[in-house]
């Protein structure tokens, strides 16, 4: 009996947040642990009395316990009250510092205003990550430590952090896990035969989930083409736990140092993993394109295929450069180059409809063993990446305009044209080109790739790209059809990732009802509009959530990474200007940061051009969106993912005077005290001036 009551309590933590859910038959009060991931087992837990906390406990109230196992049960000793019913429970995250002899905790926030004073930090130690519950009113709460993860780890820390502070699961329950384990095998004599198609998955290097494979064969009139896609509706039945769970979660979620899926592994990186060599269900769209791209005809049906090889984006634009291998020299000329030559009239197609061109900005951060940042990259272009997203592009569009045709709800992958009062954001730089937009009813993505063009041209500021992303509405999903304003197309929806989009799996359960097809997994006979509605919503929220934990992520990451450059200069761009200060970001590591606005040269300063600009009224000196400028680094947090830089000039490098503190901002120097604002006005006149009869001095001699 010992060993097992052992074994039962390290279970579950030793100091847990809980919400009181209702009375025993005894009398006892119950309660539930607020992380499901605290008592996965799903134990019943009692709530021990304590005559200090007044008012009593009642259903509804959160409180933090400890949690203790006797008498063959859970009991959960309360520490103190952190909400009554219905109320908000505060819980923060950051690392133990000591300073003065006395215990604080350093949040994990950016805009953190002030750091914890902790009373009691039990048997947790200086530079400990911990969580942390706050108690009482304003400034005046109260800190306990909730849990410690021991030394501040990075990679270990932004897990616990992101995943808990965006609520994103990353456990899967017992019910879920044995549904996916008992998977039922697939019927072959159902389905059509396509195992004899050398059809290929085509991925990053470090990919695991290979859901998607190609096959394009030219024709005299341009080329037939095959997108098969892993068949996932097959495996999860419409309201089943698999069904419930990925619905919940929405999207599977890609962090640097982690893959949380959307649905188990045995799914995800099994039985729908289109591996080399092996017999795998899929749902294949078969499309006609001629030789200019334009799709001729589709049709879609459930096959069985198997895969001719896993090959990499890299080994493919090798193999289109010359460069081949044992995995790519026998596939050249049946597979690699009629993919490549479809992939050119798929692009001639695109670039005929005029989608936006805007140039990918996106970084990789790869890590070492132990979680530390062993590089960060560009993420890769290469050709070979294009043919995969514009054969993903056509069967998207096939599967939208099929869907179109029924009578069923449709789930849409729309993007709306920007918004008309966000369009006057570009007016100073139209004004500059010489150009003007038509009027907002005829804008199409071709007038806004016209100013990328011409800016390029002219070298006009290396942030015109961003600017333009940064006008774009956001895409969402929806069972209202407005079109894709980006892609410059009526009709649009996601079909080929159904093991990381719930979007794409409702597409595939409406293709399977659409045509009719053979075994389970077609969508249910109560989907409606309105159904749809809700859910878009909802899987709009889950893909902001994963963007969002994804940035906070990288931003840890690059954090730890330029930590060893502090006091080192770099050429960045600036991506912002707020009353905050301007912020900029170094290009080749994506890794953003701000100029605080009290460092910046002294001056008033004027956010202009609808804040594309940001002017010092005294000294004219300017600040443009997509301009590029010296900084120095001051400060890396890995602890926030905060970068602090310093504004360096041209000519005086960082000694001048700074803005917030009227003072010179090298150390070797005097403080001077900030003078009133008129006298600082003639003071910068002075000095502009004397600067100016530098310069004309320095010409003459010259001459």
């Amino acid at each position: 009996m010992k060993k097992n009551k052992v074994k039962k309590q390290g279970l579950l933590p030793e100091n847990c947040l809980l919400e009181v859910n209702g009375e025993s038959g005894f009398g006892d009060l119950t309660a539930v642990t607020s992380d499901r991931g605290d008592n996965p087992q799903n134990y019943k837990i009692y709530v021990l009395e304590n005559k200090k906390i007044k008012p009593a406990l009642q259903q509804g109230d959160k409180f933090l316990a400890k949690l203790i196992f006797k008498r063959g049960a859970w009991w959960a000793k309360p520490i103190a009250r952190t909400s009554v019913s219905g109320g908000q429970t505060e819980k923060i995250y950051g690392v133990i510092e000591k300073r003065d002899g006395k215990y604080f905790l350093k949040s994990t926030e950016k805009n953190a205003r002030m750091d914890y004073l902790l009373d009691n930090v039990g048997k947790t130690k200086e530079g400990d990550f911990v969580s942390v519950m706050l108690s009482g009113e304003r400034k005046f709460k109260e800190a306990r430590i909730l849990k410690s993860f021991g030394p501040f780890n990075l990679s270990k820390a932004a897990s616990v952090l992101v995943l808990e502070k965006y609520d994103i699961p990353d456990v899967f329950s017992d019910k879920v896990l044995k549904e996916a384990e008992h998977s039922p095998d697939f019927n072959r004599r159902e389905r059509e035969d396509i195992t004899a198609l050398p059809l290929v998955t085509i991925d990053g290097d470090d990919s695991k989930d290979f859901d998607d494979a190609v096959y394009a064969e030219k024709t005299e009139t341009g080329f037939n083409l095959v997108v098969a896609i892993a068949d996932v509706a097959f495996y999860v039945p419409y309201f089943s736990e698999l069904d419930r769970e990925a619905y919940k979660r929405g999207n599977s979620v890609y962090l640097p140092n982690m893959v949380i899926p959307m649905l188990p592994e045995k799914l995800s990186n099994d039985l729908c993993s289109l591996r080399p060599k092996v017999e795998r269900a899929c749902l294949a769209c078969f499309m006609k394109i001629d030789k200019d791209g334009n799709l001729k005809s589709y049709d879609f049906k459930r096959a069985v295929m198997k895969s001719a090889a896993r090959l990499t984006y890299r080994e493919v634009q090798e193999a289109i450069d010359g460069k081949f291998n044992n995995n790519t020299v026998g596939l050249f000329k049946a597979v690699i180059q009629p993919l490549y030559e479809a992939y050119f009239a798929l692009d001639k197609a695109r670039k005929k409809r005029g989608s936006l061109e805007i140039e990918p900005n996106e970084i990789t951060v790869k890590l070492d063993k132990n979680g530390n940042v062993k590089s960060v990259e560009k993420a890769e272009d290469f050709t070979s990446c294009r043919i995969i997203e514009e054969f993903m592009i056509a069967a998207n569009v096939a599967a939208a305009k099929a869907l179109k045709k029924s009578k069923l709800p449709v789930m849409y992958r729309v993007h709306e044209k920007p918004l008309e009062e966000k369009l006057k954001e570009l007016e100073p730089l139209l004004f500059d080109l010489h150009l003007k937009l038509p009027d907002y009813p005829a804008l199409k993505p071709e007038h806004l790739n016209k100013v990328l063009e011409l800016c390029r041209a002219k070298e006009y500021g290396a942030g015109i790209s961003d600017l333009i992303l940064r006008l774009q509405c956001q895409a969402k999903y929806t069972p209202h059809n407005v079109g894709h304003f980006g892609l410059a197309l009526t009709d649009y929806v996601h079909f080929t990732s159904p093991i990381r989009r719930y979007s794409d799996l409702l597409i595939h359960r409406a293709l399977i009802k659409a045509y009719n097809m053979p075994e389970p997994g077609a969508l249910d006979d109560g989907a409606t509009e309105k159904l749809f509605e809700d859910i878009g919503e909802h899987l709009c929220v889950t893909e902001r959530r994963a963007v969002n934990a994804e940035r906070d992520m990288v931003a840890r990451f690059l954090s730890s990474y330029l930590e060893p450059s502090v006091g080192g200069d770099f050429d960045v761009k600036i991506s912002g200007l707020t009353t905050a200060g301007v912020f900029v970001q170094v290009e080749s590591l994506g890794a953003e940061g701000l100029i605080p606005m009290r460092s910046l040269p002294d001056d008033d300063y004027v956010l202009e051009a609808g804040g594309s600009r940001m002017k010092g009224a005294v000294n004219g000196r300017c600040f443009i969106f997509g301009d590029k400028i010296k900084a120095r680094l001051l400060e890396a947090s890995p602890i926030t993912g905060g970068l602090i830089f310093k504004f360096v000039d041209e000519t005086e490098g960082v000694d001048y005077y700074e803005k917030g503190v009227g003072r010179m901002f090298s150390a070797r120097k005097p403080q001077k005290r900030k003078m009133p604002k008129p006298e600082r006005k003639k003071k910068l006149k002075e000095k502009n001036k004397q600067k100016k009869n530098k310069e004309k001095k320095t010409k003459t001699k010259k001459k």
